[in-house]
């Protein structure tokens, strides 16, 4: 009886450090990898100066869970500085792909996408970073302050250091030109409101505003707008579409829009197909060839828009006068919760495959001695009291394999 108590308690003890191992190699193997495109390294490039011309040169380029489909397929393509271009074409033709190019989420397999004539692989990842605004579909807020959220825009910028006054001064800067200003002065917090987790809160229409004050508070040169209205209403999207008019002046501006009247005033646009570039030009250059890329888009477009009742220039005339948008930005109804769709993106399950077989560790390379030296390096001042509760475990350890074997022989 007392042997089998003693074997039964050694087994579970076996067993729990056995688990713990397993849990800890993980947990280690995540914390030590570096990834190939690090934001931690400090090295590369930081210019004084930014003009913000973007050049995609021959670029090629596959996701890492679908290599064997290409992307893009020798994009060659220039975005002028300080001018609005726009990105459009069917799912999977690679607009979201060359904002990830550019953030450097990824690097291209094959030629090179330049800033300022400097290929983007030779700067300073947080640099490039700091340099770029981006306002996606579905903004991301923190369970924090309408303020707090703003401010994570200085974060990494020249700005992050400085006074709170002249924080303040950036963020109310930022939310008059996204259009927050006026709903954000009438609740009873100010700025100091909190917006929930995930801003659930704000409607659709403030929360895009939020991001966008987010965005541009810092003065980034660089403006990448993902879809940034296609999840609102004809109303919200007016009031946020003027926002981004707004930010989008005297920064390089690159739009990729879901609904066409909210790119035809850019200075450029591409219409992307198959990887490609299919053609390019001015809203009225690219509508005069009648059986062209753009004009099918935006006649399957109006085509299915008056299915729905709703005519596809709704959007760019339902507050087309001044007076009607400022009339709805300052009637507006603070904190009045509306539900968005949400976006996600097709290969997110293969991604997460991808780096489950990335973090598939060998236990072995994590031996008893390589973890507890390394739990113990994580609070050096009680170090003494890790290796004294060490010592007696192993101790007790010990003795209950002593008087397993005792009983054995017995």
């Amino acid at each position: 009886m007392v042997s089998s108590h003693i074997r039964c308690a050694s087994s579970s003890f076996i067993l729990a450090i056995t688990h713990g191992r397993g849990a800890a190699a993980k947990l280690f193997v995540t914390v030590e990898r570096i990834p190939d495109i690090d934001s931690a390294n400090p090295g590369g490039l930081k210019p004084e100066t930014v003009i913000g011309e973007i050049t995609f040169e021959g670029v090629k380029f596959s996701y890492p869970s679908r290599s064997d489909i290409p992307i893009l397929k020798g994009l060659d393509i220039n975005f002028p500085a300080g001018k609005t271009a726009a990105l459009v074409g069917a799912s999977g033709s690679g607009k979201s792909t060359i904002v990830s190019l550019i953030e450097r989420f990824y690097d291209p397999m094959d030629g090179s996408v330049k800033l300022d004539g400097v290929d983007v692989r030779e700067l300073n990842i947080k640099w490039l970073r700091s340099q770029i605004g981006l306002v996606s579909q579905e903004p991301t807020l923190f369970a924090t302050t309408i303020k707090g959220n703003v401010a994570h825009g200085l974060i990494g910028t020249p700005y992050e250091n400085a006074s709170e006054e002249e924080k303040f001064k950036l963020i109310k800067e930022a939310c008059i030109k996204s259009n927050a200003d006026g709903f954000i002065s009438k609740l009873p917090q100010g700025y100091d409101t909190m917006v929930g987790e995930r801003g659930f809160l704000l409607s659709g229409g403030q929360k895009q505003r939020v991001a966008i004050a987010r965005a541009i508070v810092s003065d980034p040169r660089i403006l990448l707008l993902d879809e940034a209205t296609s999840a609102l209403d004809t109303q919200s999207e007016g009031i946020v579409q003027d926002a981004l008019d707004k930010a989008s002046a005297g920064r390089t501006t690159i739009s990729i829009a879901h609904r066409l009247s909210t790119i035809k005033d850019a200075n450029r646009i591409f219409v992307m197909g198959d990887g490609l570039v299919l053609e390019q030009g001015t809203h009225e250059e690219l509508l005069a060839d009648e059986n062209g890329a753009y004009s099918r888009l935006v006649q399957a477009q109006k085509l299915r828009e008056r299915r729905e009742g709703q005519d596809i220039e709704d959007a760019a005339t339902a507050m087309d006068s001044e007076e009607d948008l400022e009339k709805h930005v300052s009637e507006e109804i603070p904190l009045g919760r509306k539900n968005s769709t949400h976006s996600i993106a097709s290969d997110v399950v293969n991604k997460r495959n991808e780096e489950k077989k990335r973090t598939e560790v060998n236990e072995d390379d994590y031996g008893m001695l390589y973890l507890f030296r390394r739990v113990g390096g994580l609070y050096p001042e009680g170090l003494h009291r890790y290796v004294i509760g060490a010592f007696f475990a192993i101790c007790t350890l010990l003795s209950l394999f002593h008087d397993l074997s005792d009983t054995s022989g017995e």
